[in-house]
């Protein structure tokens, strides 16, 4: 007995030492491992980069961000660098990481054009209504013009489109590229009229489609169908208007006929 209680005390004891031998392996790796992060934090920034970026220049973004090099990691005001570079309108979103151990690392999200707006400067404007600046990038834009914008509200880069007419057009836009690239392909120009209703004009042949107010998405595949079920056959040289204002009919107009047909 006294045996058997001798051994089970030693497996105690054995117990108790490899536990306090694991503590001390983790105490020493965090102590190492904080103190290699207050080492690093304590190095001075000497490089900047970012990521996410397709439009903007790597060189727009660092020069908005003005990255004070030199300066500690540990001292430099990620908040203020993200500030700076989200006064840029192409940017949603921006984040800022210290990269250790001495580099400082900028996200941004891009907003992405849907349309160019021409008011009193051309301009882009991105899927939730944002305007931008016209900007030269590698990225080519082949994208649907809205005209008369200028008549309806004030256009200034980092606005947003609040009036409705304005915010129809752009609505448009987006529908067409919903039904797909042969929808969205076949319309070149979104014109606001005086009278607040909207005229389209086609890529091919350039023919003013009326279109008035609502029901985009029925307008959209009516006039789809009458391109590709009439125009596609008869050819558009001699068409010289579209009516689609009317539901469930397409009114043309064509110049070898003195009135105009309905389809």
């Amino acid at each position: 007995m006294a045996q058997q209680a001798s051994q089970g005390m030693s497996a105690k004891v054995r117990g108790i030492g490899s536990l306090l031998l694991f503590l001390g392996l983790i105490l020493v790796t965090a102590t190492v491992s904080i103190g290699s992060y207050v080492w690093k934090s304590d190095l001075p920034a000497r490089t900047a980069d970012c990521d996410g970026n397709l439009i903007v220049s790597r060189e727009a973004v660092l020069r908005l961000a003005a990255v004070p090099l030199s300066k500690r990691m540990v001292d430099i005001d990620l908040g203020a660098i993200r500030a700076r570079v989200m006064k840029n309108p192409y940017f949603k979103d921006v984040s800022v990481h210290r990269d250790l151990p001495d580099r400082i690392l900028i996200r941004v999200e891009e907003r992405v054009p849907v349309a160019v707006l021409v008011a009193a400067k051309t301009m882009y404007v991105d899927s939730e209504g944002v305007m931008m600046p016209a900007i030269r990038s590698e990225h080519a834009f082949d994208l649907p013009v809205i005209t008369g914008a200028a008549t309806v509200q004030e256009c200034r880069p980092g606005q947003k489109i609040v009036h409705p007419t304005l915010r129809e057009a752009l609505q448009v836009v987006l529908a067409s590229q919903k039904l797909g690239n042969s929808v969205s392909r076949r319309v070149s120009e979104i014109h606001l009229q005086p009278n607040g209703e909207l005229v389209l004009y086609t890529a091919e042949y350039g023919i003013p489609v009326l279109f008035g107010r609502g029901n985009i998405i029925d307008k959209l595949t009516l006039l789809e169908g009458f391109w590709t079920g009439v125009v596609s056959s008869r050819g558009g040289q001699s068409l010289r208007a579209v009516d689609i204002r009317f539901a469930d009919q397409v009114v043309a107009r064509w110049e070898s006929s003195r009135s105009s047909e309905t389809h």
